[in-house]
């Protein structure tokens, strides 16, 4: 397996903690300078307000009180006496539209020579008397301390950021440790040899989850190695013991072909049979290499009659039935031969029609074909009964002739072919459709 790169597990973590520092970082240094403005308004507003109150208070009880006067805070009773220079900052005729805060404050930023200002005014009534109340609280702050109150907030982005790296730093040592056993991992996985059993775990796994997780693998692949060891072992087994009889068959041939020259000419059907067995038997031992081991030289195509497949093989398999009260229809479409595996479609078709023959006692086998597709469709009222209906199903699927339909399904799914199984009421359905294009398709036992 190549680099993982981009999609490296590693990666996606790292860029999802810096992703998630930076915003951290940016959220609080924009909360502080957030915190920083309305704290300075809120402030301001305060004492505004205080003053206005205490002022419009002691006014109810003392017309002659003075108004505040300072350096920023200052008030006046009355439009008239509102300097200029204040309402050139907030115009008499603007006053009633003018924004105001929710507690009816009015404000203006100006920025000045080497200076900014912050200008509020707010406007009470007084008590007893139609005049009003003008009271302005003025902030002026020269470049110099703006620029200062900036420098801190900078100096705290920076410090932030230089956080955000020893974080980022401290989480890769966290994220590779935690990570390290996951690449030796994928590193042992990379090295098994399917041929071997797998060699021992990594040393740096830990008794965690993902030491779990390695260990319940390490055990699946042992079982799956003791597995393809005994089907391997099978297989040659089989193809041993297949090879022999032919072997004999042959032989007997031989020798009935001669003896047949001296006395009998009546023993040429028997012959023609016997041969026949022996190629299938030779066929079937390479059709179960070939789907058992990989890089297997595949059976040969070759024109095929499928029509006139399927009624040698019902001969083949008429013995099955003679003492059955079984009725075969068939509904053979006209078709041309098509190019295709023989072999193969001769042992699905065999394996299909003798295990609708071993599996109907009483009833009505349909054989129809359409194109490239053979369905095949047994009447027998026991597949109705619902509480054998699973029996039934299993032992059809497993116990066919010869490896059954299990087998037809192994070869169906490597071919690309199409093979249905189904139960439909008192109706076993076997479809196999033949895709001599190497269309794809799905096998599968419904």
């Amino acid at each position: 397996m190549n680099s993982l790169g981009e999609q490296s597990l590693k990666v996606r973590v790292g860029k999802i903690i810096a992703i998630f520092s930076i915003l951290m970082v940016s959220f609080y240094t924009s909360l502080l300078a957030e915190l920083y403005r309305s704290g300075l308004t809120e402030a301001t507003h305060s004492i505004l307000r205080q003053e206005s109150s205490n002022f419009v208070k002691a006014h109810a009880e003392n017309p002659n009180t003075p108004v505040p006067r300072s350096h920023s805070l200052n008030g006046y009773v009355g439009a008239e006496n509102v300097p200029e220079e204040v309402k050139n900052v907030f115009p008499e005729d603007k006053w009633d539209i003018w924004p105001r805060s929710s507690d009816n404050i009015m404000y203006r930023y100006m920025k000045h020579t080497d200076t900014e200002s912050h200008y509020h005014l707010i406007i009470e009534d007084l008590v007893n008397t139609d005049q009003k109340l003008y009271m302005t609280y003025t902030i002026t702050v020269s470049d110099e301390q703006a620029g200062g109150v900036w420098r801190r907030l900078t100096i705290l982005s920076i410090v932030g950021g230089v956080g955000v790296i020893v974080l980022l730093l401290f989480f890769r040592q966290i994220m590779l440790h935690a990570i390290s056993p996951l690449s030796s991992l994928s590193n042992w996985i990379e090295k098994l040899d399917q041929d071997q059993p797998p060699s021992d775990l990594p040393t740096d796994l830990r008794e965690d989850e993902i030491g779990q997780v390695a260990q319940s693998l390490y055990d699946a692949l042992q079982r799956i190695h003791e597995h393809n060891k005994r089907e391997s072992q099978f297989l040659r087994n089989a193809s041993h013991e297949l090879r022999t009889p032919i072997a004999i068959i042959r032989n007997a041939m031989d020798v009935i072909e001669y003896k047949r020259k001296i006395n009998d000419n009546k023993l040429d059907p028997l012959l023609q049979r016997i041969r026949r067995a022996g190629d299938s038997m030779k066929s079937v031992t390479e059709a179960i290499l070939w789907l058992a081991v990989d890089r297997y030289t595949a059976p040969e195509k070759a024109p095929t009659d499928i029509n006139k497949l399927i009624k040698e093989l019902i001969a083949d398999n008429k013995s099955i039935i003679t003492s059955k009260n079984i009725d075969v229809q068939l509904e053979l479409k006209p078709s041309e031969p098509i190019t295709i595996e023989t072999v193969l479609v001769h042992i699905s078709l065999d394996n299909i029609i003798r295990n609708a023959f071993q599996h109907c006692d009483d009833g009505k086998i349909k054989i129809a074909t359409n194109d490239n597709c053979i369905e095949i469709t047994n009447h027998n009222p026991a597949f109705g009964h619902g509480s054998e209906n699973g029996n039934i199903r299993n032992t059809m699927q497993t116990g066919g002739f010869g490896l059954g339909l299990a087998l037809v399904d192994r070869i169906a799914n490597k071919q690309g072919w199409m093979f249905e199984f189904e139960l439909a009421g008192e109706n076993a359905i076997s479809r196999l459709t033949l895709h001599t294009c190497g269309i794809n398709a799905r096998s599968e036992l419904i």
